[in-house]
């Protein structure tokens, strides 16, 4: 994990970088909605179907622009439709880690004192544990049968969960175990932000007052801390993005039935012993661009605070 540093950079160059990283990520979010126009699909969860006479396909085949996977399936189709499913794990991830890192890092820094250690201890105790084992802990708890067995109907029902599908439970564990490993840092940036905060004579002007403490919360500091973790959140998608892929190749992720770039990626190992090259590097182009996008508008933002977050 990262902390943050500050160092002096040239405007200029934080001004082109959050312009360069914007248009990469308007071409990713443009290519996502455009989806249902480019390949129309009458359901969500399998909305690229599969066509076994149409196996390997080349580019530019007919009816194939990017070529076709080893199920036949369409990659420019899987391609659109993927990147909505990324872009949702990425930025619902971000909202929830950076809403409950930034409240529970709010909360240690006003309490203070014992709780303040305590919680604290807790944050760096998960630090502690690499990224990978957290993950994969996380995921086998969230899939246990007994665990699964333990959802309302009502939940299920609204998750498309069937007696022979999975519906969309896998996109609610991926979003759940990549939002339980990646609030801690946000915690740890909050808690940072929130103490230099409470040094300001408003904030001992509102004690004196009587303010609440919720009120002291959701009224003066959260908001003051608002502009460092909207940029921590920036680069928590393109975080997300990538753990995602990182389950889907360890067969963790959304499963076949789901496209987004990183199952596209575990679908594609077999078809490399075959030479389809192409079913690879399709997702790992998009993913690639997509990162790099999400973190030049970060960091632009970051260096136009005076800071510079230190790479991981």
């Amino acid at each position: 994990m990262s902390q943050a540093r500050f160092t002096t950079s040239d405007p200029r160059h934080s001004s082109m970088r959050m312009w360069v990283g914007a248009l990469l990520i308007a071409m990713v979010f443009t290519s996502a909605l455009l989806a249902p126009a480019i390949a129309p699909s009458k359901t969500l969860l399998w909305p690229v179907p599969v066509n076994l006479d149409a196996i390997n396909l080349e580019p530019f085949s007919s009816g194939h622009l990017l070529g076709t996977d080893l199920l036949g399936r369409d990659i420019l189709a899987e391609a659109l439709w993927g990147a909505r499913m990324s872009l949702v794990i990425g930025i619902v991830v971000a909202v929830v880690a950076v809403t409950f890192g930034g409240v529970w890092g709010a909360l240690s820094a006003f309490s203070g004192g014992p709780i303040d250690t305590l919680m604290m201890r807790a944050v760096d105790g998960l630090l502690a544990i690499p990224n990978i084992v957290l993950l994969l802990t996380i995921n086998t708890l969230l899939t246990a049968n007994p665990f699964l067995h333990s959802f309302p109907e009502w939940f299920l029902r609204c998750l498309k969960v069937t007696s022979f599908s999975s519906g969309y439970l896998p996109l609610f564990t991926v979003i759940v175990v990549i939002s339980a490993t990646t609030w801690l840092e946000a915690a740890r940036i909050s808690r940072s932000k929130i103490q230099s905060i409470l040094l300001d004579e408003y904030i001992y002007s509102a004690r004196a007052l009587g303010i609440g403490v919720t009120r002291m919360l959701f009224r003066h500091l959260l908001p003051n801390a608002a502009p460092v973790l909207l940029v921590e959140a920036t680069l928590l998608v393109s975080d997300a993005i990538l753990m995602e892929a990182g389950l889907s190749f360890l067969g963790l992720g959304l499963g076949p039935s789901t496209p987004s770039w990183g199952s596209m990626l575990t679908s594609a190992q077999s078809s490399l012993i075959e030479g389809n090259w192409w079913a690879v590097i399709v997702p790992g182009v998009l993913i690639t661009t997509t990162v790099v996008g999400v973190n030049l508008v970060g960091e632009g933002i970051l260096e136009s605070q005076g800071g510079k977050r230190q790479a991981r």
